[in-house]
């Protein structure tokens, strides 16, 4: 009897289970198009912040871990079990590939797939040394790879806080955001510049060998553009503190040979497309520069600004009540710095890089087309690495300031015990909206995309068939047309698309030879889909029926030249 009672209380028996559930789930959803057995595992998921705080007898790594992986698998493997998804890493996949079948990586191709060792020589080295192809190297080790990220920041969160629960739910904060698991799952070249960028932030509260931190460092770089620039101008803020006696656990020298690393390779690789990018930016920023806080030109302010459906809109005021914690946590850490400064200087390097990546995201939102080059809701994620500490210190800021308002006294010991409480019960809310689990049970009207297969760029075997039929059938000239979740599927072929506008339709009827790809979407639900650019350059996607669409009257003069359950290809 007592050993089915602590059999009952170890909860690592859970955090063994969890991943297994997920696995199964994702299989009934990627066979069965079955979300509840995936809500289900959302569901538990939501609850582990209530295990953190009130058990105490399981291994809290391997918990964080369990969670992570447990997360991803829920999208890697739920929207397709056999094939890669989403957008970015198919043209990731195409490349790799061409780097097997030549045998050498043609660095010259000036497209931003092909600037990164992170996909051009890693995932090929792996591929040749274990046998295996891209796609399951994709979906299997890079996630795996990726799960240790959480791992990392919770042993650097535990030194920076000082107390294991605080850290604990900062990562759960962390990955509780859906781009951990859903959108970081299709970028895999992000996915392993991520795990350098985790250790860079241990690196900035404990003190690393320098030769280890160069290494970090330097992959980092090769790794993924975006994630390098952003932490490059970030590592350069802590040059002035030479001129403080801080003892410094990123010396200038990394940081120099960091920023040359950074800007050589992305000016020579892939032509220097990247580079080009880059100045190009900065360049349109400066020019735009009047147009600050305007909805037309800030992916980021119209996110927040714009209507959506009611439980998309407490969606957003969650996150927008998350945020606000933050900003008070950073404001709480500049009075420190300014007021109580022996207290933080041991972990000062940490702070002003953090304020870099604070300033990151108020840029998204203030600034034209700066989160727009990134997308709002990758840059969030990324700045969450520093900034998801000072969701906790916020929150405890926040209690303390209305506490000593309103009672007129200090906080004692048991009022932090509450406030934790409540940040923790805030943590569970916060999942179950940002996970899609209130979109789906509430039956919103636009769901949670990871959670609708019909209307999310994945797909099922018969249309990933019919795409390749056409890469052997069509010819060489030409003209594709699709909806834009089809995109990617062809872009990991290697073959070049058009995709519909807001009003689907064929556009260019002076063209020979012209195909139109219709997928699962129109052959079963009779829709088609177009895609139109929003207020802040948001990517808007609807469905109207084929049959009120311009294309519809057009495909009438063509002829089907292949046909099954869940394709139509027509050729005019």
């Amino acid at each position: 009897m007592l050993g089915l009672i602590e059999v009952k209380k170890n909860w690592n028996i859970f955090f063994i289970i969890l991943p297994i559930i997920s696995l199964s789930s994702s299989y009934a959803f990627s066979f069965y198009n079955d979300s509840r057995c995936i809500l289900f595992i959302y569901f538990l998921i939501s609850l582990t912040p209530i295990i953190f705080i009130k058990a105490k007898n399981f291994n809290r790594t391997f918990a964080i871990w369990s969670i992570a992986i447990s997360l991803m698998w829920s999208t890697v493997f739920g929207l397709s079990w056999n094939y890669i998804w989403g957008y970015d890493i198919n043209g990731e996949y195409y490349y790799a590939n061409q780097v097997l079948l030549k045998g050498f990586w043609d660095a010259s191709m000036a497209v931003g797939y092909n600037s990164v060792a992170s996909v051009n020589l890693l995932a090929p080295i792996i591929s040749l040394i274990l046998d295996a192809n891209i796609i399951s190297i994709f979906k299997i080790l890079y996630p795996l790879t990726f799960s240790l990220v959480p791992v990392i920041l919770l042993k650097a969160y535990e030194r920076l806080l000082g107390q294991r629960l605080w850290a604990e739910l900062s990562v759960l904060f962390f990955m509780f955001l859906f781009t951990f698991f859903t959108e970081m799952m299709a970028l895999a070249r992000q996915m392993i510049a991520e795990l350098f960028l985790a250790l860079l932030v241990y690196a900035m509260v404990k003190k690393m060998n320098p030769l280890i931190l160069t290494f970090f460092l330097l992959s980092l770089a090769v790794s993924h553009y975006a994630t390098a620039y952003l932490t490059m101008f970030a590592l350069l803020t802590l040059i002035p503190l030479t001129i403080t006696n801080l003892k410094r656990k990123i010396s200038n020298a990394n940081i120099i040979l960091f920023c040359v690393v950074t800007l050589i390779w992305y000016w020579h690789f892939a032509g220097g497309i990247e580079f080009y990018y880059l100045a190009n930016i900065g360049y349109q920023t400066l020019l735009m520069i009047d147009e600050m806080l305007s909805l037309q030109y800030s992916q980021g302010l119209a996110l927040i600004m714009g209507n959506t459906t009611i439980m998309r809109e407490l969606a957003k005021w969650v996150n927008l009540v998350a945020q606000g914690l933050i900003s008070i946590g950073v404001l709480a850490i500049i009075y420190r710095i300014l007021v109580k400064y022996e207290q933080v200087k041991e972990h000062l390097e940490f702070y002003v890089v953090s304020l870099t990546f604070f300033f990151y995201n108020v840029a998204g939102i203030a600034l034209p087309l700066f989160a727009n080059r990134l997308n709002a809701t990758r840059l969030y994620h990324l700045t969450l690495f520093f900034l998801a500490p000072f969701f906790i210190v916020g929150g405890i800021t926040l209690s303390k300031i209305a506490h000593k308002v309103m009672v007129r006294q200090d906080v004692h010991k048991l009022r932090i015990q509450n406030i934790t409480k409540t940040l923790t019960l805030f943590l569970v809310i916060y999942f179950l909206f940002n996970s899609g689990f209130m979109l789906e049970v509430m039956h919103d009207p636009q769901p949670a995309q990871w959670l609708d297969k019909m209307h999310s760029p994945s797909w099922s075997t018969q249309e990933i068939f019919g795409a390749k039929w056409i890469t052997l059938y069509k010819q060489p000239n030409s003209t594709i047309y699709l909806g834009e979740f089809k995109f990617p599927l062809f872009l990991g072929l290697g073959v070049r698309t058009l995709s519909f506008g807001k009003e689907p339709e064929v556009t260019d009827i002076r063209n020979k030879h012209i195909l139109v790809y219709l997928g699962k979407e129109t052959t079963i639900n009779g829709e088609v889909q177009g895609v139109y650019l929003d207020a802040g350059g948001v990517p808007r996607s609807h469905f109207p029926q084929i049959r009120e669409t311009k294309l519809w009257r057009q495909l009438l003069d063509y002829n089907v030249v292949y046909a099954c359950k869940e394709v139509l290809v027509y050729n005019n």
